[in-house]
């Protein structure tokens, strides 16, 4: 049964509308969670971490609340880039097993249940705050995708984790840090599922990493690796609208506190962009770049070493 087209308007709206019910189901999650702690936070101490963020500096995951402003701002966008990249690429085949580095609020989590692909989902969250695993238990996915979280970074990635475990799909979201230039350490550690042919990476970053993403390319095309670029201006127009409601995203903001003029709701905004890098050791995935990007700069490596 083939999954629903969510370029489809009436579609979009109905996933929209999931987004902002499941987010805002998390954070009532997560702001109980932080009652039963018996744990009080400073909102306006938050937003300077969150300011901290838009200038490019590495905030403080780790504060309670911060997790609940994360989301409310990033959570909707950052659902959308993942699911528009999932919905071009995964076409004939679906991940059974996901392992999903820097899982943060669990947007992924929930991209991977708006995608209604027609198999149960297992995914493996790592993510190094305790306050984001926190959050990202609660978000509601329930019926295509079970879940488990673990403490961790990228480098527990790059240890034992990939050889006690195959997953057919590794998700990288925002989970390199900015002084990260372990590449050479990061394509060896993924050159292990090399004999995997199911195995895809998707690596997603803003626009501010894109060296980052270069730098890691350049290791995959030199592994012979095929790739695929793509960034959110390849988006087909109705992933990108923002004037859709978040109706109980809003109210729960308002509740907050949190100003509209100083801390807007919304489902999408330009700039940042996304940019995001797939690679996989075999072609046994095929890219299908019309079903969501009108544009595609794809870049495919067949190089040997």
């Amino acid at each position: 049964m083939p999954r629903p087209d969510i370029l489809e308007p009436r579609t979009w709206r109905h996933i929209h509308e999931q987004i902002d019910r499941s987010v805002a189901e998390a954070a009532r999650t997560y702001l109980q969670k932080l009652a039963v702690r018996r744990i009080s936070f400073d909102r306006d101490e938050l937003l300077d971490e969150i300011a901290e963020l838009k200038m490019g500096r590495e905030p403080d995951y780790s504060k309670p609340g911060f997790a609940l402003l994360y989301a409310l701002r990033y959570m909707p966008r950052r659902t959308i880039s993942i699911l528009g990249s999932l919905n071009a690429t995964l076409t004939n085949r679906y991940p059974a097993t996901v392992l999903d580095v820097g899982s943060g609020t669990g947007a992924s989590t929930l991209a991977l249940e708006l995608l209604d692909a027609p198999r149960h989902i297992f995914l493996s969250g790592l993510e190094q705050s305790a306050e984001m695993i926190a959050f990202a238990q609660g978000v509601p996915a329930r019926r295509r995708v079970s879940t488990h979280f673990s403490q961790g970074s990228l480098l527990d990635v790059m240890g034992s984790m990939l050889e006690e475990k195959r997953f057919e799909l590794i998700v990288l979201s925002a989970a390199l840090p900015y002084e990260f230039d372990q590449w050479s350490t990061v394509s060896d550690a993924f050159g292990r599922y090399e004999s995997n042919e199911s195995t895809m990476i998707l690596i997603v970053e803003p626009e501010s990493k894109a060296d980052f993403l270069d730098a890691l390319e350049k290791k995959f095309k030199a592994k012979g690796w095929p790739t695929l670029r793509l960034c959110c201006h390849d988006l087909p127009d109705i992933l990108k609208e923002n004037d859709l409601p978040l109706r109980e995203m809003k109210d729960l903001a308002k509740r907050l506190g949190l100003e509209e003029d100083v801390f807007p709701i919304r489902s999408w905004w330009n700039p940042p962009d996304d940019r995001f890098l797939i690679a996989n050791p075999e072609p046994a995935w095929t890219p299908n770049p019309s079903a969501a990007f009108s544009s595609v700069r794809q870049l495919v490596s067949v190089t040997t070493r």
